[in-house]
């Protein structure tokens, strides 16, 4: 399960490498948006998993997986920065993103900062030092939801 997480993981994060931030193209743009979230979703999922204890996972994939969600969290600034407010593209990123750019890209930086404490944190796999900061990171993300998101 380790090895299918990490090529996961790798697959997805040369994917989103590859596909260009800021494309002229609105349906471009969300869809490069939404392959970094996707990273971001998968890495919490497994981290989620390791929480609730449905699944074990060595240190150093908690610690990849957090990892990769600081890493969503600076990608997402450039991911962001094409409106796409007034296209025709399906995404559910609300307007607020654009008319709050400081706010929005201050909660991001703040996903990063908690993302790389849950990094340090999951050092030893211990739950128990890892449940404030999955917590902390979960907090950006749901207010991050709630204000800019549909």
């Amino acid at each position: 399960m380790t090895k299918g997480l990490t090529a996961a993981a790798a697959l997805l994060m040369a994917g989103m490498i590859a596909h260009p931030a800021l494309a002229d193209d609105a349906d471009t743009a969300v869809q490069h948006r939404q392959d970094v979230m996707n990273v971001a979703g998968a890495s919490m999922g497994a981290i989620g998993c390791f929480m609730k204890g449905d699944c074990a996972l060595p240190a150093e994939v908690l610690v990849r997986n957090a990892k990769a969600i600081a890493f969503v969290g600076e990608m997402s600034v450039p991911a962001f920065e094409v409106n796409t407010t007034d296209s025709m593209a399906d995404t559910t990123a609300l307007p607020a993103i654009w008319e709050n750019w400081e706010t929005f890209e201050g909660g991001l930086k703040a996903m990063t900062e908690a993302a790389n404490e849950l990094a340090v944190a999951s050092a030893e796999a211990d739950r128990g030092a890892m449940g404030p900061a999955v917590k902390k990171l979960g907090g950006t993300c749901k207010e991050c939801h709630d204000n800019f998101r549909e």
